[in-house]
């Protein structure tokens, strides 16, 4: 009886793989359309989609990605919204679409204008969307920068997301995911500040099939999920120090008569708010510590380690005041998610200033301190 159970049992087991194997759907590899970018336009009260995905034929090769061929495609489709538009493009591509590995995506400059909150929706309810997706901005219009197809890296994003993160580790510009995005508009101002992207086609650059490349050009400032003005690339990098972003960056200054760069590394900013006399008052905080990159000198006694520390202080504090400048006392943005510091400081200084908080920031007075420790004994004879 044992044996006759354990049969049994065997073959109940078998049965129930068999069938499960037969219902389980699938497709095929070069059935899908694995999208690496997404360009968003809109024009006639229409959004314009164009993407770039694998080309999985892989042909002359025996790998699914064949350096010796190109290996992205592009697509276009047009709906009412987003997603439509995304459904369109799949059907004239003959492909299902794949966003699981999504890396960027690119918002034409009427799109920004029109609405980026509408123009990122679809990714909250497409389950294949991740949080890490990049988002930035085109001067014009997106399709075009989705028509460049870079000759390094394996495929042709892989250039423009290494030119970003590159940009963002340097302190250059301040980078945000989607999930970043997504936690700005959910702030009473709605407020964010995505890298600009400009296409030059002058038929010079090496990198691409046709001569044509892309350059971080700046910033454009979102308020209310809306674009409102666009910014400088010393405007973002003084939001990426604010925002305390980036952990390290480069300053140089002028002392003697020669240029001193400056690497800084470990940078951390506090914001503490306050109000004195109905105002609302901000005290920034940054501290860093520094290591020459250049020694024309041969060697540094301390004073001057302390002025050119004074001086690398000083050109921050300039980076910082123009940022808030353009951003928060020009426009009333909240940027740098002051709402969010306010709440966590004093829950009951936000609730007095909440109905009026656009004002408030306008108004607001910002007190910046740096405290930059340079170490000179490295990199130094």
């Amino acid at each position: 009886m044992k044996k006759i159970r354990k049969l049994l049992k065997i073959s109940a087991a078998l049965t129930a793989s068999a069938l499960l194997t037969g219902c389980v759907p699938h497709t095929e590899l070069n059935e899908k359309a694995i999208v690496m970018a997404i360009g968003i336009d809109y024009e006639e009260e229409k959004f314009n989609i164009t993407f770039q995905y694998y080309n999985p034929t892989g042909l002359g090769g025996r790998t699914l990605v064949d350096n010796s061929q190109p290996n992205v495609l592009t697509a276009k489709g047009t709906g009412e919204n987003v997603y439509g538009a995304l459904e369109d493009a799949s059907f004239r591509c003959g492909r299902e679409l794949m966003l699981g590995v999504t890396q960027i995506i690119v918002i034409g400059e009427d799109a920004a204008k029109y609405s980026v909150d509408r123009v990122i929706d679809f990714t909250k309810s497409f389950f294949q969307s991740h949080p890490d997706m990049l988002i930035t901005v085109a001067e014009g219009k997106a399709c075009d920068l989705m028509q460049v197809k870079f000759s390094e890296g394996t495929v042709s994003t892989q250039k423009l997301k290494f030119m970003l993160t590159n940009a963002e580790k340097s302190g250059i510009v301040s980078l945000p995911s989607a999930l970043d995005l997504f936690i700005a508009l959910q702030t009473k101002q709605k407020s964010a500040c995505l890298p600009r992207l400009r296409l030059i086609d002058d038929g010079k650059s090496d990198a691409s099939q046709d001569g044509k490349t892309i350059e971080i050009a700046g910033g454009v400032l979102i308020k209310d999920g809306k674009a409102v003005d666009e910014t400088d690339i010393e405007v973002m990098s003084g939001l990426e120090i604010l925002c305390c972003i980036t952990q390290t960056g480069t300053v140089t200054v002028d002392y003697n008569e020669e240029k001193i760069s400056v690497g800084l590394v470990d940078i951390k900013t506090k914001i503490k708010p306050s109000m004195e006399n109905e105002r609302l008052v901000l005290d920034v905080n940054l501290t860093s510590a520094g290591r020459y990159l250049i020694d024309p000198y041969g060697s540094y006694v301390d004073n001057d380690n302390k002025e050119i520390e004074k001086l690398c202080g000083e050109q921050l504090i300039s980076r910082m005041e123009k940022a808030i400048k353009e951003t928060v006392l020009k426009h009333g943005t909240d940027v740098f998610i002051l709402e969010k510091t306010i709440r966590h400081y004093d829950y009951k200084l936000w609730k007095s200033i909440e109905d009026d908080f656009e004002e408030y920031l306008k108004n607001a007075e910002f007190r910046i301190d740096t405290s930059i420790d340079i170490d000179k004994l490295i990199l130094t004879k």
